[in-house]
């Protein structure tokens, strides 16, 4: 009896440290999700954002302004806000670390011309 206890414990505590690990951004495949505010699939990745709430839901948007339209509308606690790198799509940034621009040589997907940058350098060629 106490063996199926202790194992029981086991199995519990081994769950439950499963789910304090790190939040991280979650990759997705062209065309699979649609945008939470607009509905759109999202089909560019460059500008692929999302969000997680402290409840664990995640919303995932195909253009920063969709994200700020979202948050705006909607009371929601939020964890972490990630936003794909306009130069490399296979990589997520930390939104309070990435730098925003705004440009007309940008075309995002509801046209308001937003890109997330590593660097400054890498934003440069977007300048005006």
């Amino acid at each position: 009896m106490q063996f199926k206890s202790l194992t029981l414990i086991c199995i519990f505590l081994t769950v439950a440290l499963v789910g304090c690990g790190d939040v991280r951004p979650e990759p997705l495949t062209v065309g699979e999700v649609k945008c939470s505010h607009c509905s759109m699939s999202i089909v560019d990745m460059r500008f692929h954002t999302q969000f997680i709430t402290y409840k664990g839901k995640r919303y995932h948007f195909d253009a920063i302004e969709c994200m700020e339209q979202f948050q705006k509308q909607n009371d929601i606690k939020i964890k972490e806000v990630w936003v794909t790198n306009y130069l490399n799509t296979k990589e997520f940034i930390p939104k309070n670390e990435a730098i925003i621009i705004h440009s007309d040589k940008i075309r995002s997907p509801m046209g308001a011309g937003l890109a997330a940058f590593k660097t400054h350098e890498d934003t440069i060629h977007f300048q005006k």
